[in-house]
């Protein structure tokens, strides 16, 4: 493209109107070639284009959002953005909305719902077009409509069954039905479920769905859930007292990504190992989980399922408002790795 030569007498920071000057066309013109609004002819639009080019004009845009009443933007609150799923689940939602041209204010609640209220507030402040949620409790402001002081809101992960509001999710009695079960198609009977949070409805799922396999293959008397909290390191705390135990589990079920790791940590503290001494069966899926032997056998949540349905539930309630509500659940899937083998006579 022949870049134009730019006058003298333009201003420091270029305005449409500049740029208009330069190709020769009315401001509307270049607001049409920028937004797409009205066809532009290609000769007229060719102008344009050069003249942007040479003036490396950039458009305002919080003048476009007054105008147009959109700023082009999507905030996202999730609890912990250093949580792989989360940081994965950001990612795909970033991709989803590169698609359609809009970019992501992203925050982090750390877990706090007070500090969470503050940040929603903050991303309404900003006129983002729709918010997506990941509660740090299965608690938010309830609504008719799903949305957010008039902002279009979907919920995923956590909150499924809050009222009012679109949501996606993973199934997660389903998912963890299937990983009790590969356990206990391995032999083991003393199978400890490793919550994190007591209350989370995502969590208690997973409980929900260990408890349905145990009581299925007549290991009713051998539930055990241990809820360790929402950190590494309460998580090992909580399951190395029931390694320490003289009838110590043969595998552990970690509801999540904090308690796989907690508890990896846990049977390293107590010089045992995995699968040897104790199956392992994680939740979540990490890159640090096929780093080093024995690979973690895992639960995987399917990040971009979870991105994509989120993110057409959101484009739809975006335009129109008041859409029927819907709840989605996507499946997960097994990756049955080198942590969970079989149970020995050894081990019983």
């Amino acid at each position: 493209m022949t870049k134009k030569k730019a006058p003298a007498n333009i201003s420091k920071v270029p305005t449409i109107r500049d740029v208009a000057a330069l190709a020769g066309v009315a401001p509307g013109t270049v607001s049409n070639v920028l937004t797409g609004k009205k066809a532009v002819a290609d000769p007229l639009k060719k102008s344009v284009l050069e003249a942007i080019a040479t003036l490396d004009y950039r458009p305002n845009l919080l003048a476009s959002s007054l105008r147009f009443g959109s700023t082009k933007s999507i905030g996202i609150v999730v609890p912990d953005i250093t949580n792989p799923f989360f940081s994965g689940l950001v990612r795909e939602l970033e991709n989803q909305a590169a698609k359609d041209g809009f970019q992501i204010l992203l925050m982090s609640s750390r877990e706090k719902s007070a500090e969470e209220t503050e940040l929603i507030r903050s991303l309404v402040a900003r006129q983002v077009d729709g918010l997506i949620i990941s509660p740090s409790e299965d608690a938010v402001s309830e609504s008719s409509n799903s949305t957010i002081s008039g902002i279009p809101t979907v919920l995923i992960d956590r909150a499924f069954n809050v009222v009012g509001f679109d949501t996606v999710s993973s199934d997660n009695e389903a998912a963890a039905f299937m990983g009790a079960q590969h356990l206990i198609d391995l032999g083991h009977q003393k199978i400890t479920f490793l919550a994190t949070e007591p209350g989370l409805a995502n969590i208690e799922e997973r409980a929900a769905g260990y408890r349905k396999a145990m009581i299925e293959a007549g290991l009713e008397k051998s539930i055990s859930v241990v809820f360790g909290g929402l950190s590494i390191e309460s998580c090992r705390g909580a399951i190395e007292q029931e390694l320490r135990r003289a009838d110590r589990p043969t595998a552990i079920f970690a509801s999540a990504y904090i308690a796989t790791l907690g508890a990896a940590k846990a049977i390293r503290a107590v010089d045992l190992a995995f699968p040897d001494d104790v199956s392992l069966l994680g939740f979540d899926e990490s890159d640090w989980m096929t780093v080093l032997r024995p690979y973690i056998s895992t639960v995987e949540q399917p990040l971009y399922e979870l991105g994509e349905s989120c993110w057409s539930l959101l484009m739809r309630r975006m335009k129109q408002k008041d859409a029927t509500l819907k709840n989605q659940r996507v499946k997960c899937a097994l990756r049955a790795r080198e942590s969970t083998c079989r149970l020995t006579t050894k081990r019983e």
